[in-house]
């Protein structure tokens, strides 16, 4: 009964996206293709599949080939990005272990904070906010 279900949303899904490939209006076809991939996602489809199959039935007719490049590009951007991150944050977490092996501890950090652009020196804490949340009080 659950594959018959899934083949018929599958079906659905791929009719839906063949009319939205045969609507003229640029505007309301990224509307209706934005619609379907939130039904489709809701309905437990993943996003490779679904834009794999709106690209084969045309829901993305303007983009075509150059539409799937772009994305591949910007998956190999995206990967790229996290790696150097990932090895960012390492390198300042292995320095801050080879410090406190030292016995010294890290310089505090300097600069300012986003919001109020007061230096974090002089940056006081709000007397309410070093009481504890309701939640987390013992009874």
């Amino acid at each position: 009964m659950k594959e018959a279900s899934t083949k018929a949303e599958k079906l659905f899904i791929m009719h839906s996206a063949k009319v939205i490939g045969k609507v003229k209006d640029d505007e309301e076809r990224e509307r209706q293709v934005t619609d379907l991939e939130q039904k489709a996602k809701k309905m437990g489809f993943k996003r490779d599949w679904i834009e794999k199959t709106l690209s084969k039935q045309g829901a993305y007719k303007d983009y075509g080939e150059s539409y799937d490049i772009l994305k591949q590009e910007a998956d190999r951007m995206h990967s790229y990005v996290n790696t150097l991150s990932l090895e960012r944050s390492v390198n300042l977490w292995a320095e801050a272990a080879k410090t406190k092996e030292e016995g010294k501890d890290p310089e505090p950090v300097k600069g300012s904070k986003t919001l109020t652009k007061k230096t974090q020196d002089t940056v006081t804490i709000n007397p309410v906010e070093k009481q504890p949340h309701p939640s987390n009080r013992h009874k």
